[in-house]
């Protein structure tokens, strides 16, 4: 077979590199390698841990009254381990059920953790949940939720102004002076 008749993509007589291709073949080979560089990595999902996981109030959330926040979770797969926590943050207290648990699980049941918490300050917090898959090989998988508790003014605080003083034209002048 003459070296000539080959395909453009099988080595050449000595077998040592590749021939180039041409025409069609070129643009066609720089066409698969722009698609590959644009999908690549901007194009792969994240692979995600199998479990299910869900973090919800149990009423309305305000400062000093009692609520209620479950955790669920539900594994994709039997887990000997399965952890379940809810975090909270300083200025949030733990009145009732316990904020861990762990135990096995099977494919595709519910396991749910519910604790009673009291808000003590009126500002912007987060209550972080987790469940963590554990494996006999020592391999572990989890996935978090984050819950948003709405107290307080999420804006920028106003400076408080004295109210405008009228001069004798009309306009308004605002007076600053400086504290004693």
């Amino acid at each position: 077979m003459d070296v000539n008749t080959l395909s453009p993509w099988c080595a050449n007589a000595r077998g040592a590199s590749l021939i180039r291709p041409r025409g069609r073949a070129r643009v066609f080979v720089f066409a698969i390698l722009v698609v590959l560089a644009w999908v690549g990595p901007a194009g792969a999902t994240m692979p995600s841990a199998p479990v299910e996981v869900s973090l919800e109030f149990g009423g309305t959330v305000a400062v000093g009254t009692d609520v209620a926040v479950t955790l669920q979770a539900r594994p994709l797969v039997d887990t000997e381990r399965l952890s379940l926590s809810i975090t909270l943050p300083d200025g949030i207290d733990l009145i009732a059920g316990e904020a861990r648990w762990e135990g096995p699980a099977r494919s595709g049941e519910r396991r749910t953790l519910t604790v009673t918490i009291r808000p003590q300050v009126a500002e912007p917090r987060v209550i972080q949940g987790a469940a963590v898959l554990g494996f006999p090989d020592g391999t572990t998988l989890g996935a978090a939720r984050s819950l948003a508790l709405p107290l307080g003014n999420r804006s920028k605080p106003t400076l408080p102004l004295p109210p405008p003083k009228k001069t004798k034209t009309g306009e308004s002048v605002i007076e600053y002076r400086d504290a004693p």
